[in-house]
């Protein structure tokens, strides 16, 4: 971004501008209408705001622009406020398009005094999009401006599709001029068609990227079962390539992508209190056309500075303060190469001189047990309502809160599992004291019914269709680095080393094989990294913990090992599980793979390619 004393930039936004309006009510005020009954809003004051196209304009101003605004509004009171509001940041307003057939579009919101939050729906008044004279007063306004400005930032923010000022004429005469002024910078922040905008710096969010995406014909509804930040990963190259530009995807709370140049990067979102979200992405496009459209900064820097305006904004009541010397005092947001787009980066550390791998079984390498959760669900359930016919409210609660046990308690020995149940089977109090079960018997009675499934799979002697797609040749590289691998699993000991053995995993693990044990208290994953460090004095940095379940993720995260999470669609034996992706990242894991076919990547980025 440009020092003070430099020349300031010149930016022309083109868009629908809206005035935000808020009314501060006070509850206890409020009486019924004598005409309809209905309770009153009482407001006792109002505040106004440039909106829309128009926040984008205000957060450009504060950060030492000069701004020029156009786009349509009415002739009336509400355009009056919005103009006023506009001069107050020293934004030009000469060529916004009046007219009476055009409405000044207004977001009114309703903000408790008592609580100083917005707890009422909020009343909007959209734009009524242009008709053929207010078109072409625009057109002819964006011939005569473009060529005076260092850039242009088009807003097309129109919720109600047809109704917003961006309609295809417009698109297409931007278009025109940025082909004809190839040295000024043109950025889209295009809510339903970023796609269109050829050429341009595009600045979608994640949801309108995926949208573009499956309008282009990039994608179809088969990755349903992909996450989102992983479609952004996979397939921005190929947007990129189709609008011809750079492109940076923002994912709110996570950050951005950015690619540019053919490199891909994500950019993290910056740690600090959020008291209020509105208006992050006008924050973030104004600082991102500002520092972009002087040429010399890389997309990735700009992307940066973007990022640390939206931290800044969130950071306020409202739709946010900006300025140049905050900006400056703020951290730098931390960023990382995206390499393979299969594997997903959840923080930019990385471990030390790695020594041990300590591996999950079930789920990570095994696939033996695949479909143990539906299986353990539905007894947890036949348990819980003792097989009674129950309300179907309470058996919604029961089958909520078994999913959400079995989810959180992935990776957990199964006595500690079965524990759970007892202690929910006697919270809900539909089975009689004597009927209830021991943990032990619990288990006896679900591994039972699993063991016959694994058992048959054995039988089938089709070992590969039981392994997640490349474990054994990631256990080979890992090994041939001199790396000591160990695998801890939940499941009872005796199965681990079976089912090892017979998948051909065994062999491998010259640090031992690690499970269940008859006393909970002998045994733990905890106990297992607590004894590595411990007797075999390996500091956190210089162990890995893999696992498909939170439970290992969170103790080898506390241990202060690097972690790598294995989203996994265990039914399919590889890609991605959106479920597990979502539990895995919230419990931090480091790294998320869908499996180990990324091995040579995943080597190379965790030990940092000495292996």
């Amino acid at each position: 971004m440009k020092s003070m004393n430099e020349k300031k930039p010149r930016i022309l936004v083109v868009g629908d501008l809206f005035l935000d309006r808020y009314v501060y009510y006070d509850p206890a005020l409020s009486k019924p209408s004598l005409e309809t009954e209905l309770m009153t809003i009482t407001g006792i004051k109002e505040e106004y705001s440039p909106g829309a196209a128009g926040n984008v304009a205000k957060n450009l101003a504060m950060l030492d622009v000069e701004v020029i605004v156009l786009g349509p509004v009415g002739c009336e009171g509400r355009q009056y406020d919005l103009e006023r509001e506009l001069s107050k940041h020293g934004i030009c307003t000469q060529f916004l398009i009046k007219s009476h057939s055009h409405v000044t579009p207004v977001y009114t919101k309703f903000i408790n005094t008592n609580t100083g939050e917005e707890d009422l729906p909020r009343l909007d008044i959209p734009p009524i999009g242009l008709n053929e004279t207010s078109r072409a007063e625009m057109i002819r306004a964006i011939e005569l401006l473009v060529p005076t400005v260092d850039a242009v930032v088009v807003e097309d923010q129109a919720d109600i599709p047809g109704r917003g000022c961006i309609d295809g004429e417009i698109i297409s005469r931007l278009l025109d001029m940025s082909t004809r002024f190839r040295d000024k910078t043109f950025v889209a922040d295009s809510r339903t068609k970023p796609e269109a905008f050829t050429g341009f710096l595009v600045k979608p969010n994640m949801n309108e990227f995926i949208s573009g995406l499956k309008r282009m014909g990039i994608i179809g509804n088969d990755e349903s079962e992909i996450p989102h930040k992983i479609l952004v990963q996979q397939y921005l190259t190929d947007f990129s390539r189709k609008v011809r530009s750079p492109v940076v995807v923002t994912a709110g709370e996570d950050g951005s992508f950015c690619f540019e140049y053919g490199v891909l990067n994500r950019v993290f979102s910056l740690d600090g209190e959020v008291r209020d979200v509105c208006g992050a992405g006008d924050a973030y496009i104004a600082a991102l056309a500002v520092d972009h459209c002087s040429g010399e900064n890389p997309l990735l820097d700009s992307a940066r500075m973007a990022t640390k305006a939206a931290a800044l904004c969130v950071s306020h009541k409202g739709t946010g303060k900006l300025s140049r010397q905050a900006l400056s005092e703020m951290s730098e947001p931390e960023y990382c190469e995206i390499d393979n787009p299969s594997i997903f980066r959840n923080s930019c550390r990385l471990p030390g001189n790695v020594k041990r791998v300590l591996f999950d079984f079930d789920g990570t390498i095994s696939l033996l047990r695949e479909g143990w959760q539906p299986i353990m669900r539905d007894l947890m359930i036949r348990f819980i309502t003792g097989e009674k016919e129950i309300e179907e409210e309470v058996l919604s609660r029961i089958m909520v809160e078994v999913d959400e046990f079995i989810a959180e308690t992935t990776g957990l020995q199964t006595i500690l599992q079965m524990e759970g149940l007892r202690k929910l089977v006697i919270e809900y109090g539909l089975v009689p004291p004597n009927e209830i079960l021991t943990p032990l018997k619990y288990k006896r009675i679900y591994t039972g019914c699993l063991k016959k499934i694994v058992k048959e799979r054995i039988n089938e002697n089709v070992k590969s269709r039981y392994l997640l797609r490349g474990a054994l040749g990631f256990l080979k590289t890992l090994r041939k680095g001199g790396v000591t691998l160990l695998l801890a699993s939940g499941t009872d000991k005796e199965d681990v080393i079976k089912e090892t053995k017979y998948l051909g995993v065994h062999s491998y693990m010259n640090g031992g094989v690690f499970g269940a044990l008859n006393s909970i208290e002998e045994y733990s994953k905890k106990k297992v990294i607590e004894r590595l460090m411990k007797e075999e004095r390996i500091r956190p940095d210089e162990l890995v913990v893999i696992g498909d379940g939170p439970v290992e993720i969170t103790v080898g995260r506390e241990a202060g090992a690097f972690t790598i999470g294995v989203a996994s669609n265990e039914k399919a034996g590889f890609g991605w599980n959106k479920e597990k992706f979502q539990r895995l990242e919230k419990a931090g894991a480091d790294v998320l793979i869908p499996d180990f076919s990324t091995g040579a990547s995943l080597a190379k980025l965790i030990f940092k390619n000495k292996i």
